[in-house]
């Protein structure tokens, strides 16, 4: 039985190695998204926009627990759309791309945020490892990129984000990997691949994901 377990989690993490090799084409695909798509940013509340627009991410963070009141699904739902004005910015503005990234990211970490809203924390990790996996972020904010990735990691490995899409989740923890191996990024922030790998590694190891894979 333990056995057939490693099997099953030494299988999950080639196939999250694997997917990294083309990971570079989720960006690439979600920035088209992002382009065709309307304006997150001009749909969010003012004092939200105004916060993603200065590229405060303690800014945006306050905005996101006050707006959400202390409802969890509010605060994924603000989290969500944090990122996808995220994703937006990247070409134009990376610095504020990050800081937003990494505002909506702390906001999903929330336990009960997870749990009630599981769907909507795996949409906001998923676009936020592609803003963290761009190009123009790695050239400017490599450490800033790196330490997303860990939390990330931290947050798809969650069995309840994961079972939400394991497709998306691989494809994710992906992502998150080739950020913490790209050399910008072990240039800067030497400690984020080897925190990515061992966290990956034990969700490979857990057998509640494996199941759902």
């Amino acid at each position: 039985k333990m056995l057939k377990s490693n099997i099953r989690g030494l299988a999950m993490f080639r196939r999250v190695l694997a997917a990294a090799a083309v990971s570079l084409s989720l960006f690439a695909a979600g920035s088209a998204l992002a382009q065709s798509a309307t304006s997150a940013v001009n749909t969010m509340p003012p004092a939200l926009r105004a916060a993603v627009i200065s590229g405060n991410m303690a800014a945006i963070a306050q905005a996101i627990a006050t707006l959400s009141a202390g409802n969890p699904a509010q605060a994924a739902n603000l989290a969500n759309a944090v990122v996808s004005a995220a994703e937006q910015l990247v070409a134009t503005n990376p610095q504020a791309a990050v800081a937003a990234a990494s505002a909506a990211v702390t906001a999903v970490q929330n336990a009960q945020v997870q749990s009630t809203a599981p769907a909507q924390t795996l949409t906001v990790v998923s676009i936020a490892s592609r803003i963290f996996l761009a190009p123009g972020v790695l050239q400017v904010a490599p450490q800033a990129a790196g330490a997303g990735a860990v939390q990330i990691a931290q947050v798809v490995s969650s069995p309840a984000v994961y079972a939400a899409n394991p497709q998306t989740a691989i494809a994710t923890m992906a992502a998150v990997y080739a950020t913490a191996t790209d050399t910008r990024v072990t240039a800067f922030a030497p400690a984020t691949a080897p925190a990515v790998t061992q966290i990956l590694q034990s969700a490979a190891g857990n057998n509640s994901l494996n199941q759902t894979t």
